[in-house]
Order: structure tokens, then C-alpha cells, then sequence
């Protein structure tokens, strides 16, 4: 019964401490119920000179006031409980007697505004990964870009056909991917059905590759993308140039808004857009912009099978290209954080002269405007960027919420710098300081948050 009531008290006398110290005095009050209910209230006299050097007199003498009627009250109902109720009431009269202290006989002097202040907003931030990037130049013989530090790039392919993938280590689906250029797309399955019968009779080198490309019956920057896995398991084996290069998947690729591109492919490609999209890799979603430039390069007829009568059956074995194929993504809801540095990045990309001098010279692309590689990069991530500006941000807001939602957190502004950082739900009920408020407007969510609130 003693150790229920003494338990009592103790959380009377937090409840009072949270009120009148905050929630540093009221944890401290608490970590000495945990530490201390055996020990019959030794906690008294260290909450005491806890409170006196950080409040102050004024508001030790009241707190004491208060701790020791509550005190009062219970040792009245433990005065019943023998050994256990004396020593507790020893304890107490003990603990009354503070130690001496030079400033308590000197006028009550409060804290100032800003002591107090800076005291209650002094908090501790895990900055977000994208927050504590720092750049660097990776360079090669061919080409050369600004990367975050730490990551890494691959790349593979020859000429038009070179590819290039910069990672995030610790979140592979942080990324910049470039492609100069995909093929050969098919214009049907009868067409893919046809070379695989035409390669078998002909003998001809080479003609079962096409045997083997994918197919893409409606020509699309969606439809590339969404065909994308089977395109980057055919590359593989068409280019020996990707040994040992790993091409994303973007499995489940889904559109979720869409933009008219202005790239100078353009006026050559069919259905041209920049697109929003959510994707999955590793089993992790993810979401990004991405970007691509299908080009028709016309019909052929071919043998589709034996002849019927006097008739030789024959289909479409034309094939579609796509150019200047990129994205830049990040593990979904943190796209926010990332879209700057990503498309910072990508922009710096150059190829050596040397590198674009060799490809010219080869003279196998019929689309002469796909040669300009970095004026159509800039060109392709000027859209992207435009795109992301005027996008429909009542999603992000939804998404942003949703994961807030999901994963226990808030959202706290600081109304000093105006950054943006994330805490635990319950988190700003235990803040008493004024630095450091709750988000309260919509438009808070689309800013990238700079860290976590220990």
C-alpha cells in the first residue's frame, strides 16, 4: 500500500513540474520517480537545486511549496504504514533544508527573455541526407559530370548507344539515368514473329537480334518507359558494350501527371511528353521525372512465313528509336528533398570532344539534331524542370500528408530560417518555446525538409 501511494505522489509532482518548469524539468522529475521510488524521495532535494539554478528563487520556493504539500498529504495516509512511513517523512523534513547557496540571498533576479528563449529552442536536427550533400567532379575520357559525394557511376554502351547511371549507395532508387539512345523498338508482334522466321531461312548475321527486341505497338514516352525491362534485357544482349552494366527496371511504371515536351526532337518524335511517374525496383517504390523522344524509322516488309500459292506472306518489320532517354528519381515522398541536386547534376553532364567527334565521324544517325548531346540534354532537363514547377502540387501535398500519416510524424517549421523538418508525432505538445512550430499551411509541405528533430 506504501509503495502505491508514494507512486501517487510522484506523479501529482510531475504533472505539477511539467507545468511550471516545461518539459526539461518534467522529465527530470520523472527519470527521478524511475530511478529514486526506492530510495523514499532522495530525488527531492536534487529536483530542488535542479529548479533554483535554472528558474530561480521565485519559482523554487513555489514549486517546494507545492512538492512538499503534496508530500504532506500522502506521509498523513503512509503515517499508518510504520518503518517505511517514518523514513519517508525523515526524508522529507531532510530535504527541506536545501544546501546553501551563494545567490540565494541575493535578490530573486528571473532569467532573462532570452536566456529562457534560447534554452527552450535549443533543440538537436539529424539533417536530411539530401541537406548534407556536397558535390564533386567525376571525370572520364568521355565524359565528365558534378556527382554527390559518395555515389557512384556506371556507365556502358558505345556511341549513340552509351548509357550512364549515378547512384545513391545507401538508397539505390536516388538516381540520374541517361541513355543517348534505344533500339530497335518494333512496330507489332507480327512484325518480331516475321524476323524470327526471316532470320532462320536467310542466315544472314545479325537478324536474329531483331528476332529478339521488344515490342512497342503504340509509340509513346509512356510506352517506352512502361515496355522499359524488356528493353533493358534485350540491350544486354544486343550491345556487347553493357557487359557489366546494370540498366534500371522501372517495373510498374505509372504515369501519374504528364507535360508537353519542347525538346528539339520534337518536331521528329511521336507522342512527346515529359512525364511524372511512380515506379517500382528492389521492392521499393519509387518517383521521378523521365523523359524520352520516340522516333519512327519507317516500314519494311518482310518474309513472315513460307509462300502460299504464289503468295509470300510478309509483315511490318519496322522499328521505332527513342532518344535522349532520361530520368532522375528518388524513393518515393523524399522526391522533394532531391529534385534540385538531381537535376543540378544531370545539367553538368558533358561529353568529351574527342568522344562526340568519334560518333560523328561513325555517321550513322539519320536524326542529325540527336547529335547535339549536350544542348539536347540541357533542352531535355529545361523541361523537366519547367514541368516540375507547373505541376499539380495538391498530390504532393495528399502524398506528403499520407506518409507523415503513415510513419508517426509531424511537421515543424522553424520561423527563424523558415526550414522545414520532421519529429514524432506528440513532439510540439512537449516544445514550450516559441522558435519552433507546427506547419499551418499546405503550402509547408511542398518545401524538402532539412532534418529530423531528435
Amino acid at each position: 500500500m506504501s509503495e502505491f501511494l508514494v507512486r501517487r505522489y510522484f506523479i501529482c509532482a510531475e504533472v505539477f513540474c511539467k507545468q511550471e518548469t516545461g518539459r526539461s524539468g518534467y522529465k527530470a522529475v520523472k527519470q527521478s520517480r524511475e530511478i529514486t521510488i526506492s530510495a523514499n524521495f532522495t530525488f527531492l532535494s536534487k529536483a530542488f537545486v535542479w529548479i533554483r539554478r535554472t528558474y530561480g528563487m521565485k519559482k523554487l520556493r513555489r514549486t517546494k511549496f507545492i512538492l512538499l504539500l503534496l508530500a504532506a498529504v500522502f506521509l498523513t495516509t503512509l503515517s499508518g504504514c510504520g518503518e517505511a512511513g517514518d523514513l519517508a517523512q525523515s526524508q522529507i523534513s531532510s530535504d527541506s533544508k536545501l544546501e546553501t547557496h551563494p545567490s540565494d540571498t541575493e535578490p530573486d533576479t528571473p532569467p532573462s527573455e532570452e536566456a529562457l528563449s534560447s534554452s527552450k529552442d535549443e533543440i538537436a536536427v539529424t539533417p536530411t541526407a539530401a541537406k548534407s550533400v556536397e558535390l564533386e567532379l567525376y571525370e572520364t575520357a568521355d565524359f565528365s559530370l558534378q556527382i554527390p559525394k559518395g555515389w557512384t557511376v556506371t556507365s556502358g554502351g558505345t556511341g549513340m548507344y552509351h548509357s550512364i547511371r549515378v547512384q545513391d549507395p545507401a538508397e539505390p532508387l536516388n538516381q540520374i539515368f541517361v541513355l543517348l539512345k534505344a533500339d530497335a523498338l518494333l512496330h507489332s508482334q507480327e512484325g518480331k514473329d516475321a524476323w524470327a522466321y526471316y532470320s532462320g531461312i536467310s542466315g544472314v548475321p545479325g537478324m536474329q537480334i531483331f528476332a529478339l527486341a521488344p515490342v512497342l505497338s503504340t509509340p509513346s514516352t509512356e510506352n517506352f518507359f512502361k515496355i522499359f525491362p524488356q528493353y533493358a534485357d534485350f540491350a544486354v544482349q544486343a550491345e556487347p558494350g553493357y557487359t557489366g552494366y546494370t540498366f534500371p527496371r522501372f517495373e510498374g511504371f505509372a504515369v501519374t501527371e504528364r507535360f508537353p515536351s519542347t525538346g528539339g526532337l520534337s518536331a521528329y518524335a511521336l507522342n512527346d511528353e515529359i512525364l511524372r511517374a511512380t515506379f517500382t525496383e528492389g521492392g521499393k517504390e519509387g518517383e521521378g521525372m523521365f523523359a524520352a523522344s520516340v522516333v519512327d524509322f519507317g516500314s519494311a516488309e518482310i518474309a513472315a512465313g513460307p509462300p502460299v500459292g504464289y503468295q509470300v506472306p510478309s509483315a511490318d518489320g519496322g522499328y521505332y528509336m527513342a532518344y535522349n532517354v532520361m530520368a532522375v528519381t528518388a524513393v518515393k515522398d523524399s522526391f522533394l528533398e532531391w529534385v534540385d541536386i538531381l537535376t543540378e547534376c544531370a545539367r553538368s553532364l558533358e561529353y568529351s570532344e574527342s568522344y562526340v567527334n568519334a560518333v560523328k565521324q561513325a555517321g550513322t544517325e539519320t536524326v542529325a539534331r540527336a547529335m547535339e548531346f549536350s544542348r539536347n540534354a540541357n533542352e531535355v532537363l529545361d523541361g523537366i524542370m519547367s514541368s516540375w514547377e507547373n505541376r499539380n502540387t495538391s498530390q504532393d501535398i495528399i502524398s506528403q500528408k499520407q506518409s507523415d500519416a503513415t510513419l508517426g510524424y509531424e511537421r515543424i517549421c522553424d520561423t527563424e530560417t523558415g526550414e522545414i523538418y520532421k519529429a514524432e508525432n506528440g513532439w510540439s505538445d512537449g516544445y514550450h518555446g516559441d522558435r519552433y512550430q507546427l506547419v499551418s499551411e499546405d503550402s509547408m509541405y511542398l518545401e524538402p525538409i532539412s532534418g529530423y528533430i531528435e
